[in-house]
């Protein structure tokens, strides 16, 4: 479910800005990003897909042939090359809502030698500009709330909204990544002319003050105890809410199954409750805090 409420607006020559920031951001990541065009550009793509969620049984997370077929019926396939060597890679689909038109990226993925580059910022602003120039306003897709430095990337870095949780939303995953746990995932919605995004692809990334914002009253409901289990806190109607996640959940699941589902099933039930009640994450602390206001 996409939020109802249009947060953007308009401006003129946005589509002309974003292009000129993304080959700047393609410039300062040392990457040149091309939307693919070819059958061979399909299977690239899916390779670099394929080194950053692997599959324990050698399956490929999509096809060669479906990605070529999205590519060619003008969906967003795109691949970020570091020289001759494929890097970084993207998958996304068209949709339509009662909103309208809009793009769904279903996989973005850098290699893991080339993360922390800024390849995977470049590649989503090049997403923006494609989207804009094709007359798509809004970008939406799911990840999980469980990685903190994604709710950190998605929310303060590129701009975008947590609109709506999904409970169990693949199904069972096996891949390095997610496998052991359920597949939870909260659904990104980024308006592209959003004053948010527009500030984030000039390079400002939000700040958020969790001191300043306990000083004014928002209160902890979600917080690590002294073995790193979850522990759940009270609040009152009308208060701002805090919601800390482990800084590692991928490790937690390998090193304590158990305590990382125990915090899967603390999460869903903070934002679950949260999104039904009409509040929004409004940031995102660096140390994986969400911060949940009224909207």
């Amino acid at each position: 479910m996409a939020e109802t409420v249009r947060p953007g607006r308009a401006t003129p020559g946005i589509a002309a800005d974003a292009d000129r920031s993304a080959r700047d951001w393609a410039e300062k990541a040392g990457v040149e990003i091309e939307v693919v065009t070819a059958e061979a550009g399909a299977r690239q793509a899916v390779g670099v897909l394929a080194g950053v969620w692997p599959q324990p049984d050698g399956h490929l997370p999509v096809t060669p042939e479906l990605a070529w077929a999205l590519a060619h019926s003008g969906n967003y396939v795109a691949v970020a090359r570091h020289g001759a060597e494929p890097v970084a890679a993207a998958l996304a689909f068209r949709g339509v809502d009662g909103l309208g038109a809009y793009l769904h990226s279903h996989m973005v993925g850098v290699l893991p030698a080339h993360q922390g580059a800024n390849v995977g910022f470049a590649l989503k602003q090049h997403q923006r500009a494609w989207s804009l120039e094709q007359g798509l306003g809004r970008v939406t897709w799911t990840f999980d709330p469980l990685v903190a430095r994604n709710a950190f990337f998605n929310v303060m870095k590129l701009g975008a909204r947590l609109t709506s949780y999904y409970v169990d939303f693949y199904g069972e995953l096996t891949d390095g990544v997610n496998a052991g746990d359920e597949s939870d995932r909260c659904l990104v919605t980024w308006w592209l002319d959003d004053h948010r995004a527009v500030k984030a692809a000039d390079g400002s990334v939000a700040h958020c003050d969790l001191a300043a914002l306990r000083a004014a009253g928002a209160v902890d409901v979600l917080s690590p105890g002294p073995a790193g289990e979850p522990v759940l806190g009270d609040h009152q109607p009308g208060q701002a809410l805090l919601a800390r996640v482990p800084s590692d959940v991928v490790r937690l699941r390998n090193d304590a199954p158990s305590t990382a589902r125990a915090w899967r099933s603390a999460l869903r039930h903070v934002l679950s409750a949260a999104f039904e009640e009409g509040l929004q994450v409004s940031a995102v602390g660096r140390d994986g805090t969400y911060v949940i206001s009224p909207a």
